[in-house]
Protein backbone atom coordinates (compact mmCIF):
# COMPACT_ATOMS: atom_id res chain seq x y z
CA UNK A 1 0.00 0.00 0.00
CA UNK A 2 1.40 3.40 -1.02
CA UNK A 3 2.32 5.87 1.73
CA UNK A 4 0.81 9.34 1.87
CA UNK A 5 -2.58 10.66 0.73
CA UNK A 6 -3.80 9.29 -2.55
CA UNK A 7 -6.69 8.95 -4.92
CA UNK A 8 -8.45 5.86 -6.20
CA UNK A 9 -9.06 6.58 -9.89
CA UNK A 10 -11.91 4.66 -11.52
CA UNK A 11 -11.68 5.00 -15.29
CA UNK A 12 -14.72 5.01 -17.64
CA UNK A 13 -14.08 1.36 -18.55
CA UNK A 14 -14.10 0.38 -14.88
CA UNK A 15 -10.35 -0.02 -14.47
CA UNK A 16 -9.00 1.15 -11.10
CA UNK A 17 -5.64 2.52 -10.08
CA UNK A 18 -4.01 4.25 -7.13
CA UNK A 19 -2.44 7.68 -7.60
CA UNK A 20 -0.27 9.12 -4.86
CA UNK A 21 -0.70 12.86 -4.22
CA UNK A 22 3.01 13.52 -4.16
CA UNK A 23 3.36 17.16 -5.26
CA UNK A 24 1.51 20.42 -4.71
CA UNK A 25 -0.34 21.88 -6.37
CA UNK A 26 -1.58 18.50 -7.62
CA UNK A 27 -3.17 19.45 -10.95
CA UNK A 28 -6.00 17.46 -12.50
CA UNK A 29 -7.20 17.85 -16.09
CA UNK A 30 -7.14 16.74 -19.71
CA UNK A 31 -3.87 18.36 -20.71
CA UNK A 32 -0.69 16.32 -20.65
CA UNK A 33 1.68 17.53 -17.93
CA UNK A 34 -0.92 17.60 -15.17
CA UNK A 35 -0.11 15.43 -12.17
CA UNK A 36 -3.27 13.48 -13.02
CA UNK A 37 -4.22 13.42 -16.70
CA UNK A 38 -7.82 12.47 -17.48
CA UNK A 39 -8.25 11.44 -21.10
CA UNK A 40 -11.76 12.69 -21.68
CA UNK A 41 -12.37 15.55 -24.11
CA UNK A 42 -15.26 16.76 -21.94
CA UNK A 43 -12.94 17.35 -18.99
CA UNK A 44 -11.25 20.77 -19.03
CA UNK A 45 -7.53 21.05 -19.74
CA UNK A 46 -7.06 22.45 -16.22
CA UNK A 47 -10.05 21.02 -14.36
CA UNK A 48 -9.05 21.28 -10.71
CA UNK A 49 -6.13 21.14 -8.32
CA UNK A 50 -5.37 19.90 -4.82
CA UNK A 51 -3.37 22.24 -2.59
CA UNK A 52 -2.01 21.85 0.94
CA UNK A 53 -3.17 24.50 3.39
CA UNK A 54 -2.16 24.25 7.03
CA UNK A 55 -1.60 20.51 6.79
CA UNK A 56 -5.01 19.93 5.20
CA UNK A 57 -5.70 19.08 1.57
CA UNK A 58 -8.12 21.35 -0.27
CA UNK A 59 -9.65 20.65 -3.69
CA UNK A 60 -10.12 23.77 -5.85
CA UNK A 61 -11.99 24.03 -9.14
CA UNK A 62 -9.87 25.74 -11.83
CA UNK A 63 -12.71 27.42 -13.70
CA UNK A 64 -13.71 24.21 -15.48
CA UNK A 65 -16.45 24.02 -18.13
CA UNK A 66 -18.73 21.50 -16.41
CA UNK A 67 -17.69 22.01 -12.81
CA UNK A 68 -16.06 19.88 -10.13
CA UNK A 69 -18.31 17.89 -7.78
CA UNK A 70 -17.65 16.28 -4.39
CA UNK A 71 -20.22 13.77 -3.15
CA UNK A 72 -22.68 15.08 -5.77
CA UNK A 73 -22.38 18.78 -4.85
CA UNK A 74 -20.62 21.32 -7.06
CA UNK A 75 -17.74 23.02 -5.28
CA UNK A 76 -15.33 25.88 -5.73
CA UNK A 77 -13.14 24.92 -2.74
CA UNK A 78 -13.53 21.87 -0.53
CA UNK A 79 -11.46 20.42 2.30
CA UNK A 80 -10.97 16.77 1.40
CA UNK A 81 -11.95 14.02 3.80
CA UNK A 82 -11.40 10.28 3.41
CA UNK A 83 -13.96 8.59 1.15
CA UNK A 84 -14.89 11.86 -0.61
CA UNK A 85 -16.04 10.98 -4.13
CA UNK A 86 -15.03 13.43 -6.87
CA UNK A 87 -16.47 13.71 -10.38
CA UNK A 88 -16.50 16.33 -13.12
CA UNK A 89 -20.07 17.01 -14.16
CA UNK A 90 -20.25 14.58 -17.09
CA UNK A 91 -21.63 11.07 -17.18
CA UNK A 92 -19.59 7.94 -17.84
CA UNK A 93 -16.34 9.73 -17.08
CA UNK A 94 -13.63 9.42 -14.44
CA UNK A 95 -14.51 9.13 -10.76
CA UNK A 96 -12.02 9.75 -7.98
CA UNK A 97 -12.14 8.69 -4.36
CA UNK A 98 -9.89 10.50 -1.90
CA UNK A 99 -8.02 8.18 0.48
CA UNK A 100 -6.16 9.61 3.48
CA UNK A 101 -2.95 8.35 5.00
CA UNK A 102 -4.38 4.87 5.61
CA UNK A 103 -6.87 2.67 3.82
CA UNK A 104 -10.53 3.01 4.80
CA UNK A 105 -12.77 0.05 5.64
CA UNK A 106 -14.64 0.67 2.36
CA UNK A 107 -11.39 0.46 0.37
CA UNK A 108 -10.38 -2.77 2.11
CA UNK A 109 -13.80 -4.32 1.41
CA UNK A 110 -13.58 -3.30 -2.25
CA UNK A 111 -10.12 -4.85 -2.56
CA UNK A 112 -11.28 -8.07 -0.91
CA UNK A 113 -14.26 -8.23 -3.27
CA UNK A 114 -12.10 -7.54 -6.35
CA UNK A 115 -11.08 -10.73 -8.24
CA UNK A 116 -7.50 -11.90 -8.01
CA UNK A 117 -5.38 -10.84 -11.00
CA UNK A 118 -4.92 -14.40 -12.24
CA UNK A 119 -8.46 -15.63 -11.62
CA UNK A 120 -10.05 -17.53 -14.50
CA UNK A 121 -11.41 -15.14 -17.12
CA UNK A 122 -9.98 -12.05 -15.44
CA UNK A 123 -7.18 -11.66 -17.99
CA UNK A 124 -9.68 -11.71 -20.85
CA UNK A 125 -11.85 -9.11 -19.10
CA UNK A 126 -8.77 -7.01 -18.38
CA UNK A 127 -7.71 -7.10 -22.03
CA UNK A 128 -11.22 -6.24 -23.14
CA UNK A 129 -11.21 -3.24 -20.80
CA UNK A 130 -7.86 -2.15 -22.20
CA UNK A 131 -9.15 -2.26 -25.78
CA UNK A 132 -12.36 -0.47 -24.84
CA UNK A 133 -10.37 2.34 -23.24
CA UNK A 134 -8.25 2.71 -26.36
CA UNK A 135 -11.32 2.62 -28.62
CA UNK A 136 -12.98 5.31 -26.52
CA UNK A 137 -9.87 7.48 -26.64
CA UNK A 138 -9.70 7.29 -30.44
CA UNK A 139 -12.91 9.29 -30.67
CA UNK A 140 -12.04 11.77 -27.94
CA UNK A 141 -10.41 14.41 -30.14
CA UNK A 142 -7.17 14.37 -28.14
CA UNK A 143 -3.81 15.17 -29.70
CA UNK A 144 -1.70 12.55 -31.46
CA UNK A 145 0.70 12.28 -28.50
CA UNK A 146 -2.13 11.90 -25.99
CA UNK A 147 -3.85 9.13 -27.95
CA UNK A 148 -0.58 7.29 -28.50
CA UNK A 149 0.12 7.60 -24.77
CA UNK A 150 -3.14 5.72 -24.09
CA UNK A 151 -2.11 3.01 -26.58
CA UNK A 152 1.27 2.76 -24.87
CA UNK A 153 -0.30 2.59 -21.40
CA UNK A 154 -2.53 -0.23 -22.63
CA UNK A 155 0.43 -2.16 -24.06
CA UNK A 156 2.36 -1.81 -20.79
CA UNK A 157 -0.69 -3.05 -18.90
CA UNK A 158 -1.08 -6.09 -21.16
CA UNK A 159 2.59 -7.07 -20.99
CA UNK A 160 3.14 -6.01 -17.34
CA UNK A 161 6.40 -4.40 -18.36
CA UNK A 162 8.09 -1.50 -16.59
CA UNK A 163 8.14 1.06 -19.38
CA UNK A 164 7.35 1.58 -23.02
CA UNK A 165 8.37 3.79 -25.91
CA UNK A 166 6.52 4.45 -29.14
CA UNK A 167 8.98 5.13 -31.94
CA UNK A 168 7.94 6.66 -35.27
CA UNK A 169 9.90 6.82 -38.50
CA UNK A 170 11.08 10.35 -39.23
CA UNK A 171 11.78 12.03 -42.58
CA UNK A 172 15.28 10.53 -42.62
CA UNK A 173 13.87 7.01 -42.24
CA UNK A 174 15.17 6.64 -38.68
CA UNK A 175 13.12 5.43 -35.71
CA UNK A 176 12.61 8.40 -33.41
CA UNK A 177 11.00 8.11 -29.93
CA UNK A 178 7.81 10.15 -29.70
CA UNK A 179 6.05 9.03 -26.49
CA UNK A 180 7.43 7.23 -23.44
CA UNK A 181 5.55 6.02 -20.34
CA UNK A 182 6.16 3.95 -17.24
CA UNK A 183 3.96 1.32 -15.59
CA UNK A 184 2.45 3.98 -13.30
CA UNK A 185 1.26 5.90 -16.39
CA UNK A 186 3.85 8.53 -15.73
CA UNK A 187 5.31 10.62 -18.54
CA UNK A 188 8.95 9.96 -19.42
CA UNK A 189 11.21 12.02 -21.64
CA UNK A 190 11.37 9.87 -24.82
CA UNK A 191 14.92 10.88 -25.71
CA UNK A 192 16.16 9.85 -22.27
CA UNK A 193 14.62 6.35 -22.20
CA UNK A 194 17.21 3.68 -23.14
CA UNK A 195 16.04 1.35 -25.91
CA UNK A 196 17.69 -1.80 -27.23
CA UNK A 197 18.86 -0.70 -30.66
CA UNK A 198 19.58 -4.30 -31.60
CA UNK A 199 15.93 -5.20 -31.10
CA UNK A 200 14.79 -2.11 -33.01
CA UNK A 201 17.07 -2.96 -35.96
CA UNK A 202 15.85 -6.55 -36.01
CA UNK A 203 12.19 -5.53 -36.11
CA UNK A 204 12.89 -2.90 -38.80
CA UNK A 205 14.70 -5.46 -40.96
CA UNK A 206 12.34 -8.39 -40.41
CA UNK A 207 9.08 -6.40 -40.12
CA UNK A 208 8.00 -9.04 -37.60
CA UNK A 209 7.12 -8.78 -33.92
CA UNK A 210 9.69 -9.77 -31.31
CA UNK A 211 8.41 -10.88 -27.88
CA UNK A 212 11.10 -12.42 -25.71
CA UNK A 213 11.71 -13.13 -22.05
CA UNK A 214 13.29 -15.66 -19.77
CA UNK A 215 10.20 -17.83 -20.00
CA UNK A 216 9.33 -16.93 -23.60
CA UNK A 217 9.32 -19.55 -26.27
CA UNK A 218 9.65 -17.13 -29.17
CA UNK A 219 11.98 -18.30 -31.88
CA UNK A 220 15.35 -16.68 -31.49
CA UNK A 221 14.54 -15.33 -28.02
CA UNK A 222 17.67 -16.76 -26.41
CA UNK A 223 19.80 -15.24 -29.13
CA UNK A 224 18.03 -11.92 -28.73
CA UNK A 225 18.59 -11.91 -24.99
CA UNK A 226 22.31 -12.19 -25.61
CA UNK A 227 22.18 -8.93 -27.59
CA UNK A 228 24.82 -6.57 -26.19
CA UNK A 229 22.39 -3.68 -25.68
CA UNK A 230 19.98 -5.94 -23.77
CA UNK A 231 22.78 -7.19 -21.57
CA UNK A 232 24.02 -3.66 -20.93
CA UNK A 233 20.52 -2.53 -19.98
CA UNK A 234 20.03 -5.64 -17.78
CA UNK A 235 16.72 -6.43 -19.44
CA UNK A 236 14.86 -9.72 -18.94
CA UNK A 237 11.76 -8.92 -21.01
CA UNK A 238 11.60 -7.14 -24.35
CA UNK A 239 8.54 -6.66 -26.54
CA UNK A 240 8.72 -4.95 -29.95
CA UNK A 241 5.75 -4.82 -32.32
CA UNK A 242 6.03 -3.24 -35.78
CA UNK A 243 3.48 -0.54 -36.54
CA UNK A 244 2.63 -1.03 -40.19
CA UNK A 245 0.54 1.22 -42.36
CA UNK A 246 -2.70 -0.55 -43.14
CA UNK A 247 -2.35 -2.64 -46.34
CA UNK A 248 -3.59 -1.16 -49.60
CA UNK A 249 -5.35 -3.34 -52.14
CA UNK A 250 -4.93 -2.37 -55.78
CA UNK A 251 -6.85 -3.56 -58.82
CA UNK A 252 -4.76 -3.72 -61.99
CA UNK A 253 -7.20 -4.60 -64.80
CA UNK A 254 -8.43 -7.99 -63.55
CA UNK A 255 -5.54 -8.66 -61.17
CA UNK A 256 -5.87 -7.85 -57.48
CA UNK A 257 -2.54 -7.07 -55.82
CA UNK A 258 -1.62 -6.12 -52.27
CA UNK A 259 0.92 -3.32 -52.10
CA UNK A 260 3.83 -3.69 -49.66
CA UNK A 261 2.90 -1.88 -46.47
CA UNK A 262 4.99 0.94 -45.02
CA UNK A 263 6.62 0.63 -41.60
CA UNK A 264 5.44 3.63 -39.60
CA UNK A 265 7.08 2.84 -36.27
CA UNK A 266 7.62 0.36 -33.43
CA UNK A 267 5.77 -0.26 -30.18
CA UNK A 268 8.64 -1.06 -27.79
CA UNK A 269 8.34 -2.27 -24.18
CA UNK A 270 10.86 -3.74 -21.77
CA UNK A 271 11.39 -4.70 -18.15
CA UNK A 272 14.22 -5.78 -15.89
CA UNK A 273 11.86 -8.28 -14.31
CA UNK A 274 11.27 -11.70 -15.80
CA UNK A 275 7.94 -12.08 -17.58
CA UNK A 276 5.43 -14.87 -17.59
CA UNK A 277 4.71 -16.62 -20.85
CA UNK A 278 2.89 -14.42 -23.33
CA UNK A 279 -0.33 -16.07 -24.43
CA UNK A 280 -1.90 -16.00 -27.89
CA UNK A 281 -4.45 -13.54 -26.49
CA UNK A 282 -1.67 -11.24 -25.25
CA UNK A 283 -0.10 -11.25 -28.70
CA UNK A 284 -3.39 -10.58 -30.45
CA UNK A 285 -4.18 -7.66 -28.16
CA UNK A 286 -0.70 -6.22 -28.80
CA UNK A 287 -1.22 -6.54 -32.55
CA UNK A 288 -4.58 -4.79 -32.19
CA UNK A 289 -2.90 -1.97 -30.28
CA UNK A 290 -0.27 -1.67 -33.01
CA UNK A 291 -3.02 -1.46 -35.63
CA UNK A 292 -4.78 1.25 -33.63
CA UNK A 293 -1.50 3.17 -33.36
CA UNK A 294 -1.06 2.85 -37.14
CA UNK A 295 -4.56 4.22 -37.68
CA UNK A 296 -3.92 7.16 -35.37
CA UNK A 297 -0.56 7.99 -36.99
CA UNK A 298 -1.90 7.69 -40.53
CA UNK A 299 -4.95 9.82 -39.74
CA UNK A 300 -2.67 12.44 -38.19
CA UNK A 301 -0.51 12.40 -41.31
CA UNK A 302 -3.53 12.79 -43.58
CA UNK A 303 -4.89 15.60 -41.41
CA UNK A 304 -1.51 17.33 -41.41
CA UNK A 305 -1.22 16.95 -45.19
CA UNK A 306 -4.74 18.32 -45.65
CA UNK A 307 -3.96 21.31 -43.44
CA UNK A 308 -0.69 21.93 -45.28
CA UNK A 309 -2.50 21.79 -48.62
CA UNK A 310 -5.21 24.14 -47.38
CA UNK A 311 -2.54 26.53 -46.12
CA UNK A 312 -0.69 26.35 -49.45
CA UNK A 313 -3.94 26.85 -51.38
CA UNK A 314 -4.67 29.92 -49.27
CA UNK A 315 -1.20 31.33 -49.89
CA UNK A 316 -1.52 30.66 -53.63
CA UNK A 317 -4.91 32.37 -53.61
CA UNK A 318 -3.32 35.43 -52.00
CA UNK A 319 -0.45 35.35 -54.51
CA UNK A 320 -2.94 35.08 -57.38
CA UNK A 321 -4.84 38.08 -56.07
CA UNK A 322 -1.65 40.11 -55.78
CA UNK A 323 -0.59 39.10 -59.29
CA UNK A 324 -3.97 40.11 -60.72
CA UNK A 325 -3.82 43.49 -58.95
CA UNK A 326 -0.43 44.18 -60.53
CA UNK A 327 -1.94 44.03 -64.02
CA UNK A 328 -2.99 47.40 -65.48
CA UNK A 329 -6.34 48.44 -64.02
CA UNK A 330 -7.17 50.71 -66.96
CA UNK A 331 -6.00 50.34 -70.54
CA UNK A 332 -5.78 53.26 -72.98
CA UNK A 333 -8.87 54.04 -75.05
CA UNK A 334 -7.74 57.22 -76.80
CA UNK A 335 -8.51 58.81 -80.16
CA UNK A 336 -5.20 57.50 -81.48
CA UNK A 337 -4.90 54.09 -79.79
CA UNK A 338 -6.98 51.49 -77.97
CA UNK A 339 -5.73 48.47 -76.02
CA UNK A 340 -7.23 45.20 -74.72
CA UNK A 341 -5.29 42.72 -72.61
CA UNK A 342 -5.91 39.47 -70.74
CA UNK A 343 -3.96 36.65 -69.15
CA UNK A 344 -5.17 33.19 -68.22
CA UNK A 345 -2.83 31.25 -65.94
CA UNK A 346 -2.37 27.52 -66.46
CA UNK A 347 -2.35 27.10 -62.66
CA UNK A 348 -3.62 29.41 -59.91
CA UNK A 349 -0.67 31.69 -60.56
CA UNK A 350 1.26 32.09 -63.79
CA UNK A 351 4.56 33.12 -65.32
CA UNK A 352 3.08 35.56 -67.88
CA UNK A 353 2.76 39.30 -67.36
CA UNK A 354 1.87 42.36 -69.40
CA UNK A 355 1.72 46.09 -68.89
CA UNK A 356 1.05 49.35 -70.67
CA UNK A 357 3.35 52.24 -69.80
CA UNK A 358 2.39 55.85 -70.52
CA UNK A 359 5.49 57.79 -71.53
CA UNK A 360 4.06 61.25 -72.27
CA UNK A 361 3.64 63.11 -75.52
CA UNK A 362 1.02 60.62 -76.66
CA UNK A 363 3.53 57.78 -76.55
CA UNK A 364 2.80 54.39 -74.94
CA UNK A 365 4.97 51.36 -74.22
CA UNK A 366 3.54 47.84 -74.58
CA UNK A 367 5.20 45.07 -72.57
CA UNK A 368 4.59 41.29 -72.54
CA UNK A 369 6.82 38.86 -70.64
CA UNK A 370 6.87 35.08 -70.35
CA UNK A 371 9.01 33.50 -67.62
CA UNK A 372 10.34 29.98 -68.16
CA UNK A 373 8.59 27.31 -66.12
CA UNK A 374 5.23 27.30 -64.38
CA UNK A 375 3.73 27.59 -60.94
CA UNK A 376 4.76 29.65 -57.93
CA UNK A 377 8.45 30.10 -58.77
CA UNK A 378 7.59 31.36 -62.26
CA UNK A 379 4.91 33.65 -60.84
CA UNK A 380 7.34 35.20 -58.38
CA UNK A 381 9.86 35.92 -61.13
CA UNK A 382 7.08 37.26 -63.40
CA UNK A 383 6.04 39.69 -60.66
CA UNK A 384 9.66 40.77 -60.24
CA UNK A 385 10.10 41.13 -64.01
CA UNK A 386 6.97 43.25 -64.40
CA UNK A 387 8.01 45.57 -61.58
CA UNK A 388 11.59 46.09 -62.71
CA UNK A 389 10.56 46.52 -66.35
CA UNK A 390 7.90 49.11 -65.54
CA UNK A 391 10.35 51.03 -63.35
CA UNK A 392 13.16 50.94 -65.92
CA UNK A 393 11.03 51.63 -69.01
CA UNK A 394 9.31 54.57 -67.30
CA UNK A 395 12.66 56.42 -67.35
CA UNK A 396 12.21 56.57 -71.15
CA UNK A 397 15.82 55.70 -71.97
CA UNK A 398 16.69 53.99 -75.29
CA UNK A 399 15.07 50.57 -75.59
CA UNK A 400 18.33 48.56 -75.85
CA UNK A 401 19.44 50.19 -72.59
CA UNK A 402 16.15 49.24 -70.90
CA UNK A 403 16.73 45.59 -71.82
CA UNK A 404 20.39 45.68 -70.81
CA UNK A 405 19.50 46.92 -67.32
CA UNK A 406 16.65 44.46 -66.86
CA UNK A 407 18.84 41.60 -68.10
CA UNK A 408 21.64 42.48 -65.68
CA UNK A 409 19.20 42.72 -62.77
CA UNK A 410 17.68 39.30 -63.50
CA UNK A 411 21.05 37.61 -64.07
CA UNK A 412 22.19 38.78 -60.63
CA UNK A 413 19.02 37.72 -58.80
CA UNK A 414 17.55 34.66 -60.50
CA UNK A 415 18.86 31.12 -60.92
CA UNK A 416 20.78 29.91 -63.92
CA UNK A 417 17.74 27.99 -65.16
CA UNK A 418 15.41 30.98 -64.99
CA UNK A 419 14.98 33.43 -67.83
CA UNK A 420 12.18 35.28 -69.59
CA UNK A 421 11.22 36.10 -73.13
CA UNK A 422 10.10 39.73 -73.44
CA UNK A 423 8.57 41.89 -76.12
CA UNK A 424 8.44 45.64 -75.59
CA UNK A 425 7.65 48.38 -78.05
CA UNK A 426 6.84 52.11 -77.98
CA UNK A 427 4.15 53.57 -80.24
CA UNK A 428 3.81 57.29 -80.87
CA UNK A 429 0.82 59.21 -82.18
CA UNK A 430 2.19 59.20 -85.73
CA UNK A 431 2.26 55.37 -85.82
CA UNK A 432 6.02 54.95 -85.44
CA UNK A 433 6.64 51.75 -83.46
CA UNK A 434 10.10 50.91 -82.08
CA UNK A 435 10.46 47.55 -80.40
CA UNK A 436 12.83 44.95 -78.96
CA UNK A 437 11.96 41.26 -79.20
CA UNK A 438 14.05 39.32 -76.66
CA UNK A 439 13.48 35.68 -77.66
CA UNK A 440 9.69 36.13 -77.67
CA UNK A 441 7.21 34.59 -80.08
CA UNK A 442 6.73 37.04 -82.99
CA UNK A 443 3.83 39.48 -82.49
CA UNK A 444 1.53 39.95 -85.47
CA UNK A 445 0.50 43.14 -87.26
CA UNK A 446 -2.84 42.80 -89.03
CA UNK A 447 -2.89 45.51 -91.66
CA UNK A 448 -6.09 47.20 -92.70
CA UNK A 449 -5.44 45.70 -96.12
CA UNK A 450 -5.54 42.16 -94.60
CA UNK A 451 -1.79 41.64 -94.84
CA UNK A 452 -0.18 39.99 -91.81
CA UNK A 453 3.40 40.75 -90.68
CA UNK A 454 5.43 39.08 -87.92
CA UNK A 455 7.87 41.01 -85.72
CA UNK A 456 10.65 38.48 -85.26
CA UNK A 457 13.42 38.25 -82.71
CA UNK A 458 17.12 38.89 -83.06
CA UNK A 459 17.91 38.94 -79.32
CA UNK A 460 18.39 36.46 -76.49
CA UNK A 461 15.88 36.22 -73.63
CA UNK A 462 16.60 38.35 -70.54
CA UNK A 463 18.17 36.72 -67.50
CA UNK A 464 20.20 34.23 -69.53
CA UNK A 465 23.61 35.92 -70.04
CA UNK A 466 24.62 39.07 -68.21
CA UNK A 467 26.82 40.25 -71.10
CA UNK A 468 24.04 39.89 -73.71
CA UNK A 469 23.47 42.87 -76.03
CA UNK A 470 20.11 43.96 -77.39
CA UNK A 471 19.10 45.79 -80.54
CA UNK A 472 15.82 47.41 -81.52
CA UNK A 473 13.84 47.39 -84.75
CA UNK A 474 10.95 49.50 -86.01
CA UNK A 475 7.71 49.27 -87.91
CA UNK A 476 5.13 51.76 -89.16
CA UNK A 477 1.51 51.32 -88.21
CA UNK A 478 -1.18 52.82 -90.38
CA UNK A 479 -4.62 53.86 -89.20
CA UNK A 480 -6.81 50.78 -88.82
CA UNK A 481 -3.88 48.40 -88.19
CA UNK A 482 -3.93 45.96 -85.27
CA UNK A 483 -0.89 44.78 -83.29
CA UNK A 484 -1.30 41.45 -81.44
CA UNK A 485 1.36 40.59 -78.82
CA UNK A 486 0.95 37.15 -77.22
CA UNK A 487 2.83 34.44 -75.35
CA UNK A 488 3.66 30.93 -76.50
CA UNK A 489 0.67 29.64 -74.53
CA UNK A 490 -1.30 30.68 -77.63
CA UNK A 491 0.87 29.03 -80.30
CA UNK A 492 1.53 25.94 -78.14
CA UNK A 493 -2.06 25.34 -77.02
CA UNK A 494 -2.65 21.60 -77.58
CA UNK A 495 -5.75 19.60 -78.45
CA UNK A 496 -6.62 16.08 -77.29
CA UNK A 497 -4.42 14.66 -80.08
CA UNK A 498 -1.39 16.64 -78.80
CA UNK A 499 -1.44 18.83 -81.92
CA UNK A 500 -0.36 22.45 -81.37
CA UNK A 501 -2.28 25.59 -82.36
CA UNK A 502 0.90 27.07 -83.86
CA UNK A 503 1.44 30.32 -85.70
CA UNK A 504 -0.30 29.32 -88.93
CA UNK A 505 -3.64 28.82 -87.13
CA UNK A 506 -3.26 32.21 -85.44
CA UNK A 507 -2.65 33.73 -88.85
CA UNK A 508 -5.82 32.04 -90.09
CA UNK A 509 -7.86 33.54 -87.23
CA UNK A 510 -6.46 37.00 -88.03
CA UNK A 511 -7.05 36.58 -91.76
CA UNK A 512 -10.73 35.78 -91.13
CA UNK A 513 -11.22 38.62 -88.66
CA UNK A 514 -13.90 41.15 -89.70
CA UNK A 515 -14.37 43.02 -86.44
CA UNK A 516 -13.77 46.68 -85.72
CA UNK A 517 -12.04 46.95 -82.32
CA UNK A 518 -9.41 45.42 -80.03
CA UNK A 519 -11.90 43.63 -77.79
CA UNK A 520 -13.27 41.78 -80.80
CA UNK A 521 -9.87 40.70 -82.13
CA UNK A 522 -8.75 39.46 -78.70
CA UNK A 523 -12.00 37.52 -78.30
CA UNK A 524 -11.64 36.05 -81.81
CA UNK A 525 -8.22 34.63 -80.86
CA UNK A 526 -9.56 33.18 -77.60
CA UNK A 527 -12.49 31.57 -79.44
CA UNK A 528 -10.11 30.12 -82.02
CA UNK A 529 -7.95 28.53 -79.30
CA UNK A 530 -11.00 27.17 -77.47
CA UNK A 531 -12.45 25.63 -80.63
CA UNK A 532 -9.10 24.01 -81.48
CA UNK A 533 -8.32 22.57 -78.02
CA UNK A 534 -11.91 21.28 -77.70
CA UNK A 535 -11.79 20.69 -73.94
CA UNK A 536 -8.17 19.55 -73.66
CA UNK A 537 -6.53 20.81 -70.44
CA UNK A 538 -4.62 24.08 -70.68
CA UNK A 539 -0.88 23.37 -70.74
CA UNK A 540 0.59 26.88 -70.46
CA UNK A 541 -0.29 30.43 -69.50
CA UNK A 542 -2.11 32.35 -72.24
CA UNK A 543 -1.62 36.12 -72.52
CA UNK A 544 -2.91 38.38 -75.29
CA UNK A 545 -2.27 42.14 -75.61
CA UNK A 546 -4.07 43.65 -78.60
CA UNK A 547 -3.38 47.21 -79.79
CA UNK A 548 -5.41 49.15 -82.35
CA UNK A 549 -3.77 52.17 -84.00
CA UNK A 550 -6.46 54.65 -85.10
CA UNK A 551 -4.31 57.41 -86.50
CA UNK A 552 -3.01 60.72 -85.31
CA UNK A 553 -5.74 62.70 -83.55
CA UNK A 554 -6.60 66.02 -85.26
CA UNK A 555 -9.89 66.81 -83.61
CA UNK A 556 -11.74 64.18 -85.63
CA UNK A 557 -14.12 61.75 -83.88
CA UNK A 558 -12.50 58.59 -82.56
CA UNK A 559 -12.78 55.54 -84.76
CA UNK A 560 -11.22 53.83 -87.72
CA UNK A 561 -10.99 56.18 -90.68
CA UNK A 562 -13.09 55.13 -93.60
Amino acid sequence: MANGPRLIVVEPNGARRDVVISAFPFRIGRQAGNELTLRDSRVSRHQAQIVSLGGKLVLEDSGSSHGTFVNGARIERHELKPSDRIDFGVSDSYQLTYIGEGATIEELVERIEAPAPDAAGTRELHHLGVLLEVARTLGSGLSLEDVLAVVLDAAISVTRTEKGVLLLKNAAGEMEPLVARNAQRGILRPEEVPVSQGVVRRVVNSRRELIVGEQSSSAGSSETLRDSSIARLELHTVVAIPIDKLPVIEALDVTIAARQTELLGILYLDSRAASSTFTALDREVLRSLAREAATVVENARLFSAARAKARLDHEIEIASGIQQRLLPKKLPALPSVAVAGSTLACHSVGGDCFDVIELGGGRHGFFVGDVSGKGISAALLATLLQGIFFTTASTDIPLPNVFARVNKYLCERSGDDRYATVFYGVLDEAGHFEYVNAGHVPPMILRRSGEIEALGSGNLPVGMFDEAEFSSASAKLEPGDFLVIYTDGVSEAANVHSELFEEHRLRAVLAEFTGKNVEEIAEAIRRGIKAFTAGAPQSDDITILAVQYKGQAKGAPAGIPS
